[in-house]
């Protein structure tokens, strides 16, 4: 049940399980109605499916926590890297079947805080440039 043959199927399998608004949102924006089982949610709230009647590369799938349809909020960067590896098909054990290891240097994850400009990385340099540029103004002063 790849695709669109599933869709009447998934429709009402996730009219079973969510609001109307709520489906009718996702396929206007996804243009595609998806059902499967309940793999895991992470330490964010975002839930992770799996399916695999539908095709490879398509049969797992998340879902957003707080996701804002309008504005396309939800950001890659938002899911955490032992679900990214359950999801980038680099393992098949997810990290509620299998939880990773803790490690001195794992640092607790952040999503990218590019798109936020009061909080984005902005480089800067603490030292003094070692070329100074040339101006026509100061050579004439100088005389």
């Amino acid at each position: 049940m790849a695709g669109n043959i599933g869709t009447v199927v998934g429709f009402f399998k996730k009219m079973a399980s969510a609001p109307l608004y709520y489906t009718i949102n996702k396929y206007v924006n996804c243009n595609e109605f998806r059902y499967g089982t309940l793999v895991g949610t992470d330490d964010n709230g975002n839930e992770y499916y799996e399916n695999n009647d539908y095709f490879l590369g398509r049969n797992r799938w998340i879902q957003y926590k707080n996701p804002n349809w309008f504005i396309l909020h939800s950001d890659a960067s938002d899911i955490p890297a032992e679900w990214h590896a359950w999801m980038h098909y680099m393992t098949d054990e997810t990290p509620v079947t299998k939880p990773p290891a803790d490690r001195k240097f794992h640092m607790e994850h952040r999503p990218n805080m590019s798109p936020i400009f009061k909080e984005r990385y902005t480089p800067s340099t603490t030292t003094k440039p070692k070329i100074q540029s040339w101006s026509p103004t100061q050579s004439k002063e100088l005389e």
